[in-house]
């Protein structure tokens, strides 16, 4: 089960976090992945996180914010490998931390852009080109619990990420008929370098650990992982239009 031998999938914001644990992940059931960030030179060693099968990967810089960079990206999959399997659009931004009241607009455009329209642009152009191959696919979008718990000082973030569930309910229906899927994921409180902040309050960190997580633990980037593995494959198959949390209970509370 699960094997995606021979099958190539793209993954953004893919050189840390959850979407370098996606593509590990995937990498590691045979898939060739192409990971991507805006600046790949920033992370000189991500390579070799894929050192068993260093064929099966390749590297590419992408802008999601550019909907020409998103092409290129697109192209280049396919000039690799010269077919594509599916997507997972994990890039994105954090957001501006600042108040509704206190937020400019240009604040509001670039984390909203970032988040919702780059999204946008990766599931638009990775579900032509599986329309044009009309073998299927898999599409997944990552996406946030604060899609449907609001956050203080981050309602850019949130509604953004919000946006993203409508969106891939809407293209599921539109492309059921072809066998291409598309889920999105909400992760809850993860130990990533986006949360650097909340992880250097050990004050915050642990009031969020053992009195909002049932689990008693934040999540790790590699519990994310598995979740993108399986809709990523063959078995999920009937499985689309869904939104996934996975939050360790956080939503119980």
């Amino acid at each position: 089960m699960f094997d995606l031998t021979g099958k190539t999938i793209v993954v953004t914001g893919s050189c840390r976090g959850i979407g370098l644990a996606i593509a590990r992940a995937l990498h590691g059931q045979g898939a060739n992945v192409v990971i991507t960030a805006r600046q790949p030179a920033q992370y000189p060693d991500v390579l070799a996180a894929f050192a068993a099968a260093p064929e099966r990967v390749r590297l590419v810089s992408c802008d999601i914010t550019s909907p020409e960079s998103v092409a290129a990206l697109f192209e280049t999959a396919l000039a690799w490998q010269g077919t594509l399997y599916g997507c997972v659009a994990n890039a994105g931004s954090r957001g501006s931390g600042q108040a509704v009241c206190d937020m400019d607009w240009d604040a509001w455009q670039a984390h909203v852009g970032a988040n919702l329209h780059g999204t946008f642009a990766t599931l638009q152009h990775a579900a032509q080109h599986l329309c044009r191959q009309g073998e299927g696919g898999r599409l997944m979008a990552v996406s946030s619990l604060s899609a449907v718990k609001g956050t203080a000082g981050f309602a850019d973030y949130g509604a953004g990420k919000a946006a993203i569930t409508s969106l891939c309910r809407s293209l599921a229906l539109e492309l059921a008929a072809s066998a291409i899927t598309v889920n999105s994921v909400l992760p809850g409180w993860v130990e990533t370098e986006m949360n650097r902040d909340v992880l250097a309050d050990r004050r915050q960190y642990e009031s969020i650990r053992r009195l909002r997580i049932p689990l008693g633990r934040w999540a790790t980037p590699e519990d994310i992982a598995p979740l993108a593995v399986y809709l990523m494959s063959e078995e999920s198959r009937y499985h689309t239009g869904d939104v996934i949390t996975v939050d360790g209970g956080y939503r119980i509370f």
